[in-house]
């Protein structure tokens, strides 16, 4: 569980580099418009980054407890019964988000099928842009799936900042 989460915590850093792309690729084309220019197809960059960093983003945040969740509901229910609220929840999810990487998967697929590019002045395989959204989905509904496992198991689900070299795991 420890690679697990050093490879949540990684696809968070390349979130965080995607981030960091749009950034520079906006003060480009800010630049370049200043002096007549402009990126071509920079729009079409810029909502595949966001579309990166927030998949891959996914996974570390369930790690580290970020998600929005209700946890009202959780705090009125005696123990017992509320660790098995969270086992249902958490395995439920991991059957929803397993079957939504299955659906980009089929998408990501019919792009490299059919050679699917983007209509932009670059023309893109769509399936290079897709792969970030295809590998952010898996490794959330993996990141579901070790919860699952971590709650039936009773060991801690949320990684602290005392839990940065995989003590405690």
């Amino acid at each position: 569980m420890v690679l697990t989460r050093h490879l949540f915590t990684f696809c968070g850093a390349l979130a965080a580099l995607s981030l960091l792309g749009i950034a520079a690729l906006i003060l480009a084309q800010i630049g370049l418009r200043l002096m007549g220019s402009q990126i071509p197809s920079a729009d079409d960059f810029a909502a595949w980054g966001l579309s990166a960093s927030i998949f891959l983003a996914l996974p570390a945040a369930l790690v580290h407890g970020d998600h929005i969740r209700v946890t009202s509901l959780r705090q009125l229910l005696p123990e017992g019964l509320g660790r098995m609220a969270d086992i249902l929840a958490a395995g439920f999810a991991t059957a929803m988000m397993g079957w939504v990487a299955w659906a980009i998967f089929g998408y990501v697929e019919e792009s490299w099928r059919y050679d699917d590019v983007s209509q932009g002045i670059v023309a893109v395989p769509l399936w290079i842009p897709q792969s970030a959204m295809l590998l952010g989905s898996i490794l959330f509904a993996l990141a579901f799936a070790e919860r699952t496992l971590r709650l039936l198991l009773g060991l801690p689900v949320e990684r602290d900042d005392t839990d940065e070299q995989g003590h405690g795991e």
